[in-house]
């Protein structure tokens, strides 16, 4: 992934573009975050005529300038994203490339800052840019591409929200009765009127945090759905295949009426940027596009947040007003997605679409047009995403037909493939899975066909470690000790042969692999995730699939930080010699797993004690029957990478010695619980330990024990790794 991503940043330097004078429309792009395809008055209005029910009927007056742009503009009935996470999407609203090109497949990943952008392209043709509101990409502060800038650090507050400019400079922090979305607008306002009076054309991006979580509504709309309700819909018990409940049912009701108060919310906003265009007269040459970045489940699925495969989340609002080429207002039913965002921007203002850009400009829809190739269908996919341990999602990838057909494969567990006909006359809810219906036999293997041509066309295998491809292919895979692990191989990702089943022994495996008759072979390990890896394949990069990394101080999705203890668990050994214990001490590499300069908040480390078995306390650190072993064990000076050594734990070593006198006979077994617990700040991010596969022991968290003055061979115990919660 690394040599592609290279790749396509670099291509800036050498692609001839042809750029037109900068005589071009004004283009305005309004983001909203988590903003679900029917939220909105002008889709509730519509759902009886769509096969569905309004489960919102009470949005119906409440969303007059959302439904402006629908009912002034067009109106995208199938409008998707690639990838139903925010700043994986982001980045492919800037892009036009899937997030396994760009290279952000997670929320804590930042931007790459020399990627080809619509803004760097249209910056460079002469428009003014101009960014304002949330950008979401880590707590990166840089905004590539755009001159003014006006923004807030990752998913800043709804009130009480610093502001800063392109050069990492505050501007100003706003007060608690200032909503943060209204504060964005404002500075977007600002700036159309300065470009207007300059007479430039400008680029505007509009980024608001609504409707995202805690949803914390303006003053004027806080109360606007008090007492109301949702509907029910068919699929609000059928949960994802092999997952747990995402959504909150005991407040339910109360969290839903927040959401849709934070849309009625920006709804204002968004008439004022409207009012203004109209004010300066020149709506007529300018080009509205209204998108969010995903959507977000209300119940459904039994699911509260967004990632899972389902229309609920995969579906979003996309409305684009530009009078000056519009035939007229309409609804259009082709599939469109977040994809095509930065190639309809560059059509719009006459700048040449890059090559590299996956998706395809909307403009011909714009005006009518129906292109004879527009595509049938689209690759979609899901990663997990370590920094959010509490995203129940499992990974996926998927593809949609615009027949309705859909296809979902869960890569942890082929039992769990899903097929559905969302087709509003068959099974819009997406309830019955015909994976094994013999009635939908051709449909199931030519979806399949599909989705292999569509991983192969985006990329996708080429950068995924699955490894297809046209000639031999070597792997060295090194496997942990005791388990057991399956070689398969393939040469078409759905009939996999069985090479090898081996129980690891800490020794390398290489396998020389011939292409099939089909010219291309795959190669697949399955095991203990955590105790093996792939080297190399072919002399390249090495492609690790082990986790190598435990997270402490990790953001709950809503990056508020409320979680993300680490827990290491040690096996008290047998004790070997009749000499005191010393000293003990801890030793492990941490270093900033994401971050600003430097570390806003320090974590403690803290016993839990022990138990029989490798099951985490449960612990509250205020509990008396915990211990402080050590403050600011991570402090928030600490640097990049750095390994640490604790150079006396007495607290531990008492409750040891104590643990030995009350077990003189103790023959193993029993383990000893470290926490780290981040004193948590609103800015903070996350530290990581280097964890690496079982057969080295680079880096490895180690508790040593020193017996009597002199110790020069301290005892090394053996460790397991756990990830625990508050």
């Amino acid at each position: 992934m690394k040599i592609i991503i290279y790749l396509y940043t670099l291509t800036l330097l050498i692609i001839p573009f042809y750029l037109r004078a900068s005589d071009g429309p004004n283009i305005i792009v309004i983001i909203a975050d988590d903003q679900r395809w029917d939220a909105t008055d002008f889709m509730q209005s519509r759902m009886d005529d769509l096969g569905r029910t309004a489960r919102f009927p009470w949005l119906v007056g409440t969303t007059p300038n959302l439904s402006r742009l629908s009912n002034e503009g067009i109106h995208f009935d199938n409008a998707f994203t690639v990838f139903s996470t925010c700043s994986p999407s982001r980045a492919t609203m800037l892009t036009g490339v899937y997030p396994h090109v760009h290279g952000v497949t997670d929320n804590s990943i930042a931007f790459p800052t020399n990627s080809i952008t619509y803004a760097s392209l249209l910056k460079t043709a002469g428009y003014a840019t101009g960014y304002f509101g949330k950008w979401h990409h880590g707590r990166q502060t840089q905004r590539p591409g755009f001159d003014t800038v006006a923004t807030f650090h990752g998913q800043g507050s709804y009130f009480n929200t610093p502001f800063y400019d392109g050069n990492n400079n505050l501007i100003r922090t706003t007060s608690s009765s200032e909503w943060i979305d209204d504060v964005s607008t404002n500075y977007a306002i600002e700036f159309i009127e300065q470009q207007n009076n300059n007479q430039n054309p400008f680029l505007l991006v509009l980024g608001f945090k609504s409707p995202h979580q805690p949803f914390e509504a303006p003053n004027r709309t806080v109360n606007i759905y008090n007492g109301q309700s949702a509907l029910d819909v068919p699929n609000l018990n059928t949960p994802p295949p092999g997952q747990t409940i995402d959504v909150n049912q005991g407040n339910y009701a109360g969290v839903l009426r927040k959401y849709m108060s934070t849309i009625a919310g920006i709804d204002g906003c968004v008439g004022s940027v409207l009012d203004k265009l109209e004010e300066l007269n020149i709506e007529n040459n300018t080009a509205i596009i209204y998108i969010s970045d995903n959507g977000f489940f209300r119940g459904e699925h039994k699911l509260g947040d967004k990632r899972a495969p389902y229309e609920e989340s995969i579906r979003i609002p996309l409305m684009i007003r530009y009078p000056q080429v519009q035939s007229a207002p309409s609804i259009v039913n082709n599939i469109a997605l977040n994809l095509d965002l930065a190639p309809t921007i560059l059509d719009i203002a006459g700048v040449d679409i890059p090559q590299n850009m996956q998706g395809s400009s909307l403009l011909p829809l714009i005006q009518n047009q129906d292109p004879p190739d527009w595509r049938k269908y689209f690759f979609y996919q899901y990663n997990h995403d370590p920094e959010f341990p509490t995203a129940k999602v499992r990974p996926y990838i998927a593809l949609r037909h615009e027949n309705g057909l859909k296809f979902i494969s869960y890569e942890e567990n082929a039992s769990w493939t899903e097929f559905f006909d969302t087709n509003s006359n068959n099974d819009p809810y997406e309830i019955n899975n015909l994976i094994n219906a013999s009635s939908h036999t051709d449909d199931l293997n030519y979806i399949k066909s599909v989705l292999r041509n569509e991983m192969h066309a985006t990329e996708f295998l080429k950068t995924n470690g699955i490894n297809i491809q046209e000639s031999a292919l070597h792997a060295n895979i090194n496997l942990g000790k005791n388990y057991n692990f399956s070689i398969e191989t393939s040469n078409d990702l759905d009939t996999w042969t069985l090479k090898s089943n081996l129980t690891g022994n800490g020794n390398s495996v290489n396998y020389n692999l011939s292409p099939s008759t089909s010219n291309t072979t795959a190669i697949s390990v399955t095991g203990n995730e955590n105790d093996y890896g792939i080297q190399y394949v072919d002399g390249e990069t090495p492609y690790r699939i082990n986790n190598t990394e435990l997270i402490v101080g990790s953001p709950d999705p809503w990056d508020n930080v409320v979680g993300g203890d680490a827990v290491l668990i040690f096996e008290i050994p047998v004790k070997e010699t009749a000499l005191q214990i010393n000293r003990i001490e801890l030793k492990f590499t941490a270093g900033r797993k994401w971050s600003p300069s430097e570390i806003m908040w320090n974590a403690d480390l803290y016993l839990l004690g022990i138990k029989n078995n490798t099951t985490p306390f449960e612990g509250d650190s205020n509990n008396s029957s915990i211990t402080l072993i050590k403050d600011n064990i991570l402090d928030p000076g600490f640097p990049n990478t750095d390994t640490i050594v604790t150079s006396n734990c007495e607290d531990l070593l008492a409750f040891i010695e104590e643990f030995y006198q009350e077990r003189p006979n103790y023959s193993g077994g029993q383990y000893v619980f470290l926490k780290f617990t981040p004193d948590m700040d609103p800015e903070s991010f996350a530290y990581k330990f280097y964890i690496y596969s079982s057969n080295s022991n680079s880096h490895k968290p180690k508790l040593i024990f020193h017996y009597g003055e002199n110790s020069e061979n301290p005892k090394q115990l053996f460790y397991r790794v756990k990830y625990g919660q508050n």
